[in-house]
């Protein structure tokens, strides 16, 4: 293997995953996943974060890897990664196995107490444990919760509502509903209506027509995009409210529990308008 192959890999494992470049460079993932932590180790010592803004930071968790039981009846194991990010120089700064207190903390741990008291804006999923650990770390941080978690999981919920009705598409054999309710049609549902081709449109308001449950959450998805969109408390507050509203009024469950998490983050997603 070759030295301009190896710096070829690193730069894309840098934008997609170390499985993705595998298949893309037809390499063995094993081999890639080498690849990757020679070059983390080489490049660690180069970092300097004094000359790095942090008045913008973000934590999150991603999903690492899925290790499957040895039986279809054994449960499998889901490990997670947080990842520490520099909003304003758009670059992952540390991070450490897990999804917990203990994993934020190890992130922040290649920070003085000087530099976390720089940081103005902490963006992070709607997780007590980040909240807590950023509380107790970064004093001088208005905890934010961003606008991409927010999609993120109105989009998980519309797709609880998906699951349930394909279940039923399929026990009465429907045909069209059972097609357009398929997994790999999951992200079409939740897109804004503007940014559909015509023959997706034409399904999706066909779809819309015959299935109450499912134009209650593509309402209650696109309404909270609509919310998501104001740049004022005032308009924000107001418009959660309405959309409250048509929680209630739709009675679907995945959405009313969604609705109790955002009353009991909206603090924080006050302060991630106000962040913007």
């Amino acid at each position: 293997m070759t030295y301009s192959l190896v710096e070829k890999a690193g730069r894309l494992m840098e934008e997609i995953t170390c499985e993705a470049s595998a298949r893309l460079l037809n390499i063995n993932p094993k081999t890639m996943w080498n690849i990757d932590q020679y070059r983390m180790k080489k490049m660690h010592p180069e970092l300097n974060y004094t000359e790095l803004n942090l008045e913008k930071m973000s934590a999150d968790e991603v999903h690492f890897r899925t290790i499957f039981g040895e039986k279809s009846s054994d449960q499998n194991t889901i490990h997670f990664v947080t990842n520490l990010v520099c909003t304003k120089a758009r670059k992952v700064l540390s991070n450490a196995m897990g999804r917990g207190s203990e994993s934020l903390l190890e992130c922040l741990k290649v920070f003085a107490k000087e530099q976390l008291d720089q940081v103005r804006y902490f963006a992070v999923v709607m997780h007590d444990a980040f909240i807590s650990v950023i509380g107790r770390k970064c004093k001088n941080a208005r905890i934010c919760v961003d606008r991409f978690h927010l999609a993120e999981g109105v989009n998980r919920v519309f797709d609880e509502v998906r699951k349930a009705e394909f279940r039923k598409a399929k026990k009465n054999e429907d045909e069209f509903l059972t097609k357009v309710l398929a997994p790999h049609k999951r992200y079409i549902l939740v897109e804004r209506r503007k940014n559909l081709s015509n023959k997706d449109h034409v399904n999706l308001e066909r779809l819309l027509d015959i299935n109450k449950n499912i134009f209650s959450a593509s309402v209650l998805v696109e309404y909270f995009h609509t919310v998501l969109d104001k740049t004022s408390i005032k308009d924000f507050r107001a418009n959660l409210k309405v959309w409250y509203q048509y929680v209630r009024q739709t009675k679907l469950k995945p959405f009313l529990k969604f609705a109790s998490t955002i009353r009991k983050y909206r603090h924080y997603i006050e302060s991630g308008v106000v962040a913007r």
